[in-house]
């Protein structure tokens, strides 16, 4: 883990926290902003950039389209798990999202770009996901399923004989507001690879949100002789403005 990294990288979260808030409007419409890092960057029970702190940033757009809201987002954080990819990840995603009284449907498209990879199948994963939430007016809690569909053919391992497996991800997940802090369970199965279980407390602290995590993966199906199960325990840092 980069010390100086998170550190240099939490006294700029908190020279932004003093900042104005940069939200801008477009028409109907807002563009806000986030930056953070996170002490690790673990993704569905995999760590993705070798133990180091990731700093991170992004912007999100949303709009009303009909009785619909249309959102478009691009994010980039540090990573090192996929060689020759430079450190670098960048997502770009779009979707719509609808509200039904407490259910709340996402659906969605997102492309997660590895510039400079060394093998041509790992410069681009795509995925199609739906997501529902369930959101109890006046509630402390709420419950959620996601579903990613893979949109490239399946995901490489050239450490496997069958070479590319199917590595759909699928989630459910709730929420519980204890007041001083929020708390998230939730579960989640990259399927042939790894199952995952987070739980999560959350707080606000001078305009930036923090996270403090607990992950445990299990390595499931092709790749269980491969990889051993790992825990994590992470702390990452986020400010929107």
């Amino acid at each position: 883990m980069n010390k100086k990294i998170i550190v240099s990288s939490f006294a700029s979260l908190l020279f932004l926290s003093q900042a104005a808030n940069a939200e801008i409007k477009i028409g109907k419409g807002s563009l806000t902003f986030n930056a953070g890092v996170s002490s690790q960057y673990i993704f569905r029970g995999i760590d993705q950039n070798k133990d180091a702190a990731s700093p991170f940033v992004g912007a999100d757009f949303t709009h009303p389209v009909g009785d619909f809201n249309l959102y478009l987002g691009a994010w980039t954080g540090a990573q090192d798990n996929v060689t020759g990819a430079g450190g670098q990840e960048i997502d770009y995603y779009a979707g719509i999202t609808k509200s039904f009284g407490a259910a709340t449907f996402d659906l969605g498209y997102i492309i997660m770009i590895y510039p400079g990879a060394n093998v041509k199948s790992e410069k681009e994963v795509s995925e199609i996901y739906g997501k529902l939430t369930i959101a109890p007016d006046k509630q402390p809690y709420t419950f959620g399923l996601a579903y990613y569909a893979d949109d490239t053919g399946g995901v490489k391992h050239s450490t496997l004989t069958t070479k590319t497996l199917d590595e759909s991800y699928y989630e459910v997940n709730a929420t519980y507001n204890f007041g001083p802090v929020q708390g998230l369970v939730s579960y989640g199965v990259f399927e042939n690879d790894t199952n995952t279980t987070t739980v999560s407390l959350s707080k606000e602290l001078a305009g930036i949100g923090f996270t403090l995590s607990y992950i445990s993966a299990e390595r499931d199906g092709s790749l269980s002789n491969l990889y051993k199960d790992k825990e994590y325990v992470t702390l990452s840092a986020k400010k929107v403005f």
